[in-house]
């Protein structure tokens, strides 16, 4: 049997979430979330170095605001790295936020 190739891991440019901001993302604002046995990490938004604190103060808001069902539970929105290769579930937030 022909072994395949290992496929290209799928890479593109994450861009930052304030509103008229095209540069690049090196943040994810996010929240821990889980519903029974699924864990992940509920996306509020990308940020760049200048935007990090109105995404993150918009991305509260949202949270706030936001119902959650019985068997779901969300955590506090917080900054974390964007790094190539990293998943979700490896992700730490950064202490500052």
């Amino acid at each position: 049997m022909d072994e395949l190739p290992d496929e290209p891991t799928f890479r593109y440019r994450a861009t930052c979430s304030h509103p008229g901001c095209d540069r690049t993302a090196d943040t994810k604002v996010a929240a821990p979330w889980s519903a029974g046995a699924g864990r992940e990490l509920k996306n509020y938004g990308l940020a760049c170095e200048v935007h990090r604190e109105p995404v993150l103060a918009r991305a509260r808001e949202r949270r706030a605001a936001l119902a959650i069902a019985e068997e779901e539970t969300v955590g506090p929105v917080a900054l974390y790295d964007l790094i190539a290769g990293r998943l979700d579930a490896e992700a730490t937030p950064r202490p500052e936020s």
